[in-house]
């Protein structure tokens, strides 16, 4: 019995370093990540005030999106700080979750989110800053499931800030290095880049300068190929002089056979600075 005693005191000895060191590893992530988040909400005052003079040379469907999306005498916005929900997949089953996210454009972005199914909770954490991202899952807040950087993680997050500019209009005029081509009546292209990847999107507008889909190839680390990727926008709100989409999908391989939807989100609170 003596024996049996000592073998479990050492087990729990043993279960309860485990558990310390997860949690000093999550707290160094999480101070990482803090300081990242709190470098991207540093910015200058915004320069100017929004002015339909500022599109007047763009082609007419920009024009109409961009006087749809940024009210005259919006402060042009360099960061948009978004709280939103819906549910994710990332693996068979959706998962709903909660997220928080700020967006600095050209910069980066932080994305923290709690999903939860049953009495499983999981802690994700997808950020991209200074050329680098990393991909985090955590079981519980604390047993680390995923844990993914380099090139090819960040080349993916870099074409995720471009397609979500989106929620930050401004990132779309010329005088922030927005480059414009006209399709059609309802279909423009515009490229942007961060860093060294530069990304044409392709943006569907109705007649009143709605905002319906955008489709533009990303970098699929698993495939290590830029592929297909497309969001549906279903509804918008306005927060500050920006009407940006507010419930979408989004999902790789869209507009083929291999369609995967993987992102489904509501915006429920977005500030502009």
């Amino acid at each position: 019995m003596k024996v049996v005693g000592a073998v479990v005191l050492v087990l729990a000895g043993v279960l309860f370093l485990a558990v310390v060191a997860l949690c000093v590893l999550r707290s160094r992530d999480n101070s990482r990540v803090n300081r990242i988040w709190s470098t991207l909400r540093v910015s200058a005052e915004p320069a100017a005030a929004f002015s339909p003079r500022m599109v007047a040379d763009l082609p007419p469907v920009a024009q109409r999106y961009l006087l749809h999306a940024i009210k005259p005498e919006t402060p042009l916005a360099e960061r948009v700080e978004i709280g939103m929900s819906g549910e994710i997949k990332p693996a068979g089953s959706w998962l709903p979750f909660k997220a928080k996210q700020t967006l600095a454009r050209g910069r980066g972005f932080v994305w923290r989110a709690k999903a939860k199914q049953g009495f499983v909770s999981m802690e994700v954490t997808d950020h991209y800053a200074a050329g680098g991202a990393r991909v985090q899952v955590a079981l519980f807040g604390l047993l680390p499931l995923v844990n993914a950087s380099g090139p090819d993680i960040a080349k993916s997050a870099a074409g995720r800030l471009l397609g979500e500019s989106v929620w930050l209009p401004a990132a779309f005029l010329p005088q922030n290095g927005a480059a414009w081509e006209e399709v059609d009546s309802s279909n423009a292209k515009v490229t942007l880049a961060v860093n060294d990847l530069a990304t044409t999107l392709t943006l569907t507008v109705d007649g009143e300068g709605r905002l319906r889909e955008v489709v533009f190839l990303r970098w699929n680390d698993t495939e290590k190929a830029f592929v297909p990727f497309g969001v549906a926008v279903e509804e918008e709100r306005t927060f500050g002089g920006y009407t940006i989409p507010s419930k979408l999908r989004a999902g790789w391989w869209y507009g083929t056979e291999r369609y995967n939807e993987f992102f489904r989100a509501t915006v429920e609170q977005a500030g502009f600075h």
